[in-house]
């Protein structure tokens, strides 16, 4: 009946068991700081149909040559009349379609930012969770050791109540007994407080982690142009290059169109006024922003080019920095432990037949145990790096 609990407790957490990916598909559809990136793209798309617009035009209503001598006294004269006017913008050259395409560009950009953040969380969240699984499995270890140091602990007891030990190897294990305590608590805090975090960005309440903890060395793919980063400031310097454009067809201004038409006394014939303002270039201002636009383009390819170097070296440390990890943990797991888990069984095998000495049982012990922790520590190393590589979009071949 026990056996049957114990499995049926497995199958349970186990289905409600969820894995990475899950978790970052959760956290990409509910977090808000992406929905509010993908808001502004909507902006940015009524930016787009704005940018074509003409300005309104400016009604005029009016009468004019009014005399104050009488309130509101109105002669039969030549000058006097009701007016109603109509003023336009009208732009010349290419300025519309200059601004339309800034206007593009502007949305292209907060599209690669919503991509970069997506990246950026999916890669915090790749780094959580396998934190978590790490530690939890630390955990475990720490649990199987504790019940060990408390059956050492009953035997130090035991001999020393026979006169076979002395006081100092019941202490050493009580103490041994009291480390691992804190250790385990000290994990079992640190795990609380990392699904803590992992609930905040992803939106979603987690309490079990299904993923594999296999490792391999990895080859990963070092072509970085195609990431967000890297594509929106190559569009951050092809803007600044469209305001240079805009500054230029500004040196020619748009026209002000004004047409206005006069209804004076059936003693005097109507008529229209029709008057063209155009601003005058006098002092180059344009030129000098269009200079000032292109100088921004040529800082931003200098930057782009230090970036794309950035990346790629980032990009090679973490690839070294795991393959470096997995050859540690390998060498760890396959030659030190064995042989330590081997002198250990010859401390318990030769103290069945001898005088038991507790305090080097519990020496070799707390060493085996350190080993097995620095195993895990290069295998969170390991995937500490594989979860950063995750922001590069790499992948492995």
């Amino acid at each position: 009946m026990k056996k049957i609990a114990i499995a049926l407790s497995f199958v349970i957490s186990s289905s409600l068991a969820i894995s990475i990916d899950e978790i970052v598909n959760n956290a990409l559809n509910n977090n808000y700081d992406l929905k509010s990136t993908q808001k502004a793209i909507l902006i940015a798309n009524e930016n787009i149909k704005l940018a074509t617009k003409w300005t309104n035009p400016v009604l005029s209503i009016g009468a004019n040559d009014i005399h104050f001598d009488e309130p509101l006294k109105r002669d039969s004269e030549a000058m006097q009349a009701q007016f109603i006017g109509l003023s336009q913008v009208i732009p010349i050259g290419k300025k519309l379609q200059i601004k339309e395409s800034i206007a593009k560009k502007d949305k292209e950009i907060i599209s690669l930012t919503l991509e970069d953040k997506k990246l950026l969380l999916k890669s915090k969240i790749y780094e959580l969770s396998y934190n978590i699984l790490i530690l939890e499995k630390k955990l475990n270890l720490l649990n199987s050791y504790e019940k060990n140091i408390k059956k050492l602990e009953k035997l130090s007891i035991s001999l020393y109540e026979n006169a076979k030990n002395d006081q100092n190897e019941v202490l050493n294990a009580k103490i041994a007994l009291s480390d691992i305590l804190i250790q385990k608590q000290n994990l079992q805090n640190t795990i609380d407080n990392l699904y803590l975090k992992l609930e905040q960005i992803s939106y979603k309440k987690i309490d079990n982690i299904k993923e594999s903890l296999d490792i391999e060395k990895l080859v990963l793919n070092m072509d970085i142009s195609q990431h967000p980063r890297i594509i929106k400031e190559e569009l951050k310097s092809q803007r600044s290059r469209y305001f240079g454009k805009l500054e230029k067809e500004n040196e020619i201004p748009d026209i002000k169109l004004n047409v206005t038409y006069f209804n004076r006394d059936d003693k005097y014939k109507d008529y229209a006024n029709v008057s063209v303002n155009i601003p005058l270039s006098l002092y180059k201002s344009e030129k000098v922003r269009a200079v000032k636009a292109k100088l921004e383009a040529n800082e931003i390819d200098s930057k782009l080019v230090d970036l794309k170097r950035t990346l790629k070296i980032e990009l090679q440390v973490l690839q070294n920095n795991m393959n470096n990890s997995y050859l540690n943990y390998k060498l760890i797991n396959q030659s030190i432990i064995p042989l330590k888990r081997k002198i250990q069984k010859n401390l318990e095998n030769y103290n069945t037949l001898n005088d038991i000495n507790a305090t080097q049982m519990i020496k070799n012990l707390n060493e085996l145990i350190s080993f097995e922790i620095k195993a895990y520590d290069r295998l969170e190393e390991y995937f500490l790096n594989y979860s950063k590589s995750k922001y590069y979009m790499v992948k492995v071949k």
